[in-house]
């Protein structure tokens, strides 16, 4: 009898733990992409993968202006869900800063791109670019921690956000309820068996 209850204790136990343990999020991650030489009329897209509920944003896109000059922007698009870009001007002599927003507080989580930015070429040659003071901002008004071209947030970076490593301390959830809840009732099982 006894090997019996510690046998179900310790599967219940073990099916407990897993269901309260947290899966771990994929990390927000923005990328430029960006043809290799500029010739004629390009694009550029500022991709975004695994965010979850943005609301709003802004960075800011560097270029050599004596070899190309910003024409247009257009929105992004992530899951069919339009990233209306709200304003876009120029950042000194060399950049462009572009802010988003979307309307509502809903938000929109998935990967897909924040904005397409249009050039045109001046002077034919390699195209080197660069992404700065990109900020993700979330339905909720916090920032998001992200990679901008493999490289951390400044927010992540100063401390001003919660890392992507580190989980916040909550009150127990459903999760562990129930494995409290589970652990009560073996005990008294396995009392009560006596």
């Amino acid at each position: 009898m006894i090997s019996k209850t510690v046998s179900t204790f310790v599967i219940i136990l073990m099916v407990s733990i897993i269901l309260t343990t947290p899966a771990a999020a994929d990390p927000t991650n923005v990328s430029l992409n960006t043809p290799e030489r500029m010739g004629g009329d390009f694009s550029v897209t500022i991709d975004v993968t695994s965010v979850a509920d943005l609301d709003s944003g802004q960075f800011d896109l560097h270029f050599a202006p004596a070899a190309a000059r910003v024409v247009s922007v257009d929105d992004g698009n992530i899951g069919g869900t339009t990233i209306p870009v709200d304003n876009w001007a120029a950042v000194g002599e060399d950049g462009v800063r572009i802010l988003f927003n979307l309307p509502g507080i809903d938000g929109v989580s998935g990967s897909g791109s924040l904005a397409t930015i249009h050039f045109e070429t001046i002077v034919p040659g390699d195209c080197t670019m660069e992404l700065s003071g990109g900020l993700l901002v979330d339905t909720m008004a916090e920032l998001i921690p992200a990679s901008w071209n493999g490289v951390e947030s400044a927010a992540t970076k100063t401390g001003t956000t919660t890392p992507v490593d580190t989980t916040e301390c909550k009150t127990p959830g459903f999760g562990a309820l129930f494995a409290i809840g589970v652990l009560a009732a073996v005990i008294f099982v396995f009392r009560m068996g006596k």
